[in-house]
C-alpha cells in the first residue's frame, strides 16, 4: 500500500510517501486481515519504507531522530483515522542493535519501542478499517478491547540519499499486550520474517 504523509508530517516541515505492507486474511473465507486478529502471531504487524523530503531541501543532521518522528506522527495519525479517540505514540531512545544489508547499502540496525495503542474496534468505521476489515467481538481473547494498550517492537535501518535530497527509512512493527500469552507473542514467531522482509526492499525511482 502507498500513502501520501505529507499532511501528516506537516508538524516537521517534510513531505513524503509511506510505503507498507501487512498480512492478508488467513483464509479466502475471512473478511479481516491478520493484523486485525488478536490470535495471530501477524496482530499489528507490519513491514514499510518511507521516503522523506524536507520542505527547505535541507538534510537531517540526526537521521535516526527522524526516522522516530515519522514513525510517530504516522502512528498517531494511523490511530485516528482508525477511529481511536485518544491516540498516543511514545517512543523510547532506539538502540543499534547490529546491521543489515538493504539494497546494496550495508546499514546500522536499529531497535526501539513505542508505547502505543491497538487499532482494533469494535464498531470499526471509515475507509481504512473497512479495508483491513476487523473480527467481531466474540471472536477475541478475554482481556482486551477496542484501542487497548499494545507495545510496539520495531526495528528500521535508514540512509540518505544526497542525490535526491531524500531520507530513505525501512522499517518493521510487531506488538504485544498484556493479555497475550506467551506463546502467542509475536516477536518470538515472527521477527527473523521481518528482518527478511526489510532486506527485500528495493529503492526504485518512480516516474
Amino acid at each position: 500500500m502507498k500513502n501520501q504523509m505529507n499532511d501528516i508530517w506537516a508538524p516537521i516541515k517534510a513531505n513524503g510517501v509511506n510505503y507498507y505492507m501487512f498480512a492478508k486474511p488467513r483464509t479466502w473465507f475471512e473478511r479481516y486481515s491478520e493484523r486485525s486478529n488478536p490470535i495471530s502471531p501477524y496482530y499489528q504487524a507490519w513491514v514499510g519504507g518511507y521516503v522523506i523530503k524536507a520542505r527547505d531541501g535541507s538534510l537531517p543532521t540526526d537521521l535516526e531522530s527522524l526516522a522516530w518522528q515519522v514513525t510517530a506522527l504516522d502512528q498517531r495519525s494511523w490511530l485516528s483515522a482508525m477511529g481511536d479517540p485518544s491516540p498516543i505514540a511514545d517512543s523510547s531512545a532506539a538502540t543499534r542493535v547490529g546491521s543489515i544489508t538493504i539494497d546494496g547499502h550495508s546499514l546500522p540496525l536499529w531497535h526501539g519501542t513505542m508505547r502505543s495503542h491497538s487499532d482494533l474496534s469494535a464498531h470499526p468505521t471509515g475507509p481504512l478499517a473497512t479495508l483491513i476489515g476487523m473480527p467481531p467481538k466474540s471472536l477475541w481473547p478475554p482481556g482486551i478491547d477496542s484501542f487497548h494498550d499494545v507495545s510496539l517492537d520495531g526495528y528500521f535501518a535508514c540512509w540518505i540519499d544526497s542525490q535526491r535530497k531524500v531520507s530513505v527509512v525501512v522499517y518493521a512493527v510487531d506488538a504485544g499486550y498484556a493479555a497475550q500469552t506467551e506463546e502467542l507473542r509475536n516477536r518470538s514467531l515472527i521477527n527473523d520474517e521481518l528482518l527478511r522482509l526489510m532486506k527485500s526492499a528495493k529503492f526504485e525511482a518512480v516516474h
